[in-house]
């Protein structure tokens, strides 16, 4: 029967007489009969498996384990409880003495056995581990002078807050109607920032980031530009909208009514007027053979397609929305 090195740890590190504690034991083995025991579980053992006999006046063995640790390394725990302080020896234990070997599979001379030598352990007695401590120093007013201050000051804060956190409780479905509010007025800003800077860019001297346009691709560059601007601001499909269909587009935008002026400002109407009126001239220069545009009226377009965005931006339908959501 071979001995085998370990690495002992006990938990914890100090026991009192009476403590359940462990001692954890970690050694290497290729076995190939250990292998097929343990398994990737944990493998009660058998407390009669020690090479000598117990002495149950000193400690009492309650159960004890065996687990994988690693690729050919297992720990052994043993849990048990002192009766005596002092140091402690426990007696080496035959792990092989748990195979079954009624199995010829597992049967193996007694130089391949498997036993466990223990060290030590030191069992702490109270009254010596307080001789040790010795008796602790008077210990520090529990406030300096000033202190009490901050202490109030903490405490009205910590008051504030849980008033701050039940006001947020009652009102969550206003503040989150007033978060919601606050990114779409952010999505409608950074739209409009974009389309302007998009239609500027049309107007930028040529050059390799920027190459030269015909009048059927200028045309077709601003309609992308103010389609996806009117797409996002309004929600509407107008990317798949012919422009016979803007009008109507709009009247459905706006309340679906016959008035126009009951549901948006003139500035509005004029908007979704002048706006409509961009795309019938676009339109026309994209798919006329003979129509061309100069340069002065590339300019107008662009100008008026700027103009028709801050009209509708100017007099949006959210601006009683943002007064509202303003008061929560």
């Amino acid at each position: 029967m071979t001995g085998i090195d370990t690495q002992q740890i006990l938990l914890p590190k100090k026991v009192y007489i009476g403590d359940s504690a462990e001692l954890r034991c970690t050694f290497n083995s290729n076995s190939l009969y250990l292998k097929d025991f343990v398994g990737s579980e944990s493998v009660s053992l058998s407390l009669n498996a020690f090479t000598q006999e117990l002495n149950s006046q000193d400690y009492n063995i309650q159960k004890i384990t065996l687990s994988s640790a690693g690729v050919d390394y297992y720990q052994l725990s043993i849990t048990f409880v002192p009766w005596k302080t002092g140091t402690i020896i426990l007696p080496p234990y035959n792990v092989s003495a748990n195979f079954d070997t009624s199995n010829p599979l597992t049967s193996f001379s007694l130089a391949d056995q498997i036993e466990i030598n223990f060290e030590p352990v030191n069992i702490v007695s109270i009254v010596e581990q307080n001789q040790v401590q010795g008796l602790s120093p008077s210990a520090p007013p529990m406030l300096l002078p000033g202190t009490s201050y901050k202490l109030y000051s903490a405490l009205i804060i910590f008051v504030l807050f849980i008033l701050l956190l039940i006001r947020s409780i009652t009102k969550r479905e206003q503040i989150a109607f007033f978060i919601r509010h606050k990114k779409l007025l952010w999505k409608y800003k950074k739209n409009r920032r974009l389309t302007i800077r998009a239609l500027e860019s049309l107007l930028k001297p040529v050059s390799k980031k920027n190459p030269a346009k015909n009048d059927k691709e200028f045309a077709e560059a601003i309609q992308k530009i103010l389609r996806n601007y009117l797409e996002v601001r309004f929600e509407y499909p107008f990317s798949k909208t012919v422009t016979s269909g803007f009008m109507g587009a709009f009247h459905k935008i706006f309340g679906g009514t016959e008035d126009f002026s009951s549901l948006m400002s003139e500035e509005k109407e004029n908007a979704c007027i002048k706006m409509t009126g961009i795309f019938t001239r676009s339109d026309y220069i994209r798919y006329s053979a003979g129509a061309a545009l100069d340069e002065a009226e590339r300019r107008d377009l662009i100008e008026e397609s700027e103009e028709a965005v801050a009209q509708l931006e100017g007099d949006s339908p959210d601006a009683q929305t943002e007064r509202e959501a303003s008061n929560v």
